[in-house]
């Protein structure tokens, strides 16, 4: 298994640097949630409104069918939710410092929605992968949250912090496949294909949105003391 070997492989005093105790109200909510009927789903009470808008739309319509996963992705909302206005990418090349100012709470919504649209065009049963693409879009840049250095980089820090949510889901493999090989010219699954065009689009809209807010923030706008003086009738008249 991947994650074995990268435990075993990571020097154990950086791995206290990734932050999994931030993950440990989520291991509790998840012991509690599982307990309850999937019937009376936890009404959303997120701290940021993109995250109870994104819930009320693509979440509590679907809560029946997403099944076990429901739990996961609420540990993956609340992370998101506490964590997430840290920026997106942590390259540090002149194009990627274009996403600077991309969240990655705002990234990762983005990434579901588009991917969650696509399926509903594309699969007549989209309800029986929509629990797994959701963990998948959503949760598919976490490594951002750890400073630390390890093996396979932002990828493999991504899988170990999301490892002990997924543990007794009877999918995990396909989402550490899709999240560990979206990045390949051909990605080997559909789900990893999913993720690839969903994030590639995303990318996209943001790198379009921040040239025209930075396009803005160079113009020189006029003064409009001047203006009014231009337009100021005689006296007089």
């Amino acid at each position: 298994m991947f994650l074995s070997r990268l435990k075993q492989k990571l020097n154990p005093t950086r791995r206290k640097e990734i932050p999994l105790h931030l993950l440990s109200r989520l291991w509790d909510e998840k012991e509690m949630t599982g307990k309850l009927s999937l019937q009376n789903p936890i009404p959303a009470q997120w701290a940021h409104e993109d995250i109870n808008q994104f819930y009320a739309q693509y979440i509590a319509p679907n809560i029946t069918v997403i099944g076990p996963a429901r739990s996961v992705i609420n540990q993956i909302l609340t992370l998101l939710d506490d964590n997430g206005d840290c920026s997106s990418r942590v390259d540090d090349s002149e194009e990627e410092r274009v996403f600077a100012v991309i969240t990655l709470r705002e990234h990762s919504l983005t990434v579901a929605r588009i991917a969650i649209d696509m399926i509903k065009k594309a699969h007549r049963d989209y309800e029986m992968i929509i629990g797994k693409i959701l963990i998948i879009c959503l949760g598919h840049c976490l490594g951002v949250l750890s400073k630390a250095f390890t093996i396979g980089g932002l990828l493999a820090k991504t899988l170990l912090i999301l490892d002990p949510m997924i543990q007794d889901l009877p999918f995990k493999q396909d989402i550490v496949i899709a999240i560990l090989t979206f990045g390949e010219n051909h990605p080997r699954t559909d789900e990893a294909k999913i993720l690839k065009a969903a994030s590639f689009a995303a990318r996209k809209n943001e790198l379009e949105r921040t040239k025209v807010f930075s396009e803005i923030g160079r113009q020189d706008f006029p003064d409009i003391k001047k203006i009014r003086a231009a337009i100021q009738l005689p006296e007089g008249k």
